[in-house]
């Protein structure tokens, strides 16, 4: 076998075995992308079987008109006890309440292992206490609470400042007021508040943290909603947290 049969040999074993690596690189892309895509898919679907179609609008448009097939979903997994809107963001999903620490922090809206997991609440709370605490993974694909972190941005917050809690048979509607980075397991996620001078000391340190202002002050008789994920770029333990106070309660008109 002459040099030149022998070079074009190993040309072609080189083009085979980088053609084999590409190969191998994608399905691995393919399956390390499929839990999100899955996740995403799942959860447009859930919101085209429970969600109300009115005057031909988006859903950023219709979600603070629609009524929601509280009947589906809770056939789908009684867990789904609200339904939170964030307008200007991606956030458009069921709130799941677990019934152990952190259930749903790998669970989707079934109850069946999902990496992405669901917006969650944890176990005995309820909308109305002082201090409710939103959970949702931070996704690189803005899903879940990943456009959360448009908040950093001063006027992205002003001119998205609302949340919508809608839960059966009534819409809870909340201004963001404060938006920061802390640590986890820090006062920020403090729920529990023995007197009203601790009350107001946590109030105070929330809007002392604050990256810009929403101009709004809580008043010692508001009750806050904060919605938490992880932080972009900071250490493992850090947190990216968006208050929010409670600004009316209406009934739900179906």
């Amino acid at each position: 076998m002459n040099k030149k049969i022998i070079r074009r040999f190993l040309y072609y074993v080189l083009i085979l075995g980088l053609f084999t690596a590409m190969a191998a690189f994608a399905v691995l892309a393919v399956k390390d992308a499929y839990p999100f895509v899955k996740s995403d898919i799942e959860i447009w679907q859930l919101r085209e079987e429970v969600k109300e179609k009115k005057h031909n609008k988006t859903w950023e448009e219709r979600s603070t008109m629609d009524g929601l097939n509280w009947e589906k979903m809770k056939e789908i997994n009684p867990d789904i006890v609200a339904w939170i809107t964030v307008p200007g963001t991606q956030i458009d999903y069921p709130i799941l309440q677990c019934s152990t620490w952190n259930e749903y922090l790998h669970k989707n809206y079934k109850g069946e292992y999902s990496y992405p997991g669901s917006i969650f609440i944890q176990p005995g709370v309820r909308f109305t206490d002082r201090h409710v605490v939103i959970y949702g993974h931070n996704m690189a694909s803005r899903s879940m609470f990943g456009s959360l972190h448009d908040y950093e941005s001063q006027d992205f917050g002003w001119k998205h400042p609302d949340v919508y809690i809608y839960e059966q048979g009534r819409t809870i509607h909340a201004r963001i007021y404060s938006t920061y980075d802390c640590e986890d397991a820090s006062e920020t996620y403090q729920t529990d508040f023995q007197t009203e001078e601790e009350w107001m000391t946590w109030l105070t340190m929330t809007i002392e943290e604050n990256y810009y202002d929403m101009e709004m002050v809580p008043v010692k008789e508001n009750r806050v909603i904060t919605l938490s994920t992880c932080s972009t770029g900071r250490s493992e333990d850090s947190r990216y947290t968006v208050h929010s106070v409670i600004q009316e309660i209406t009934e739900n008109i179906d």
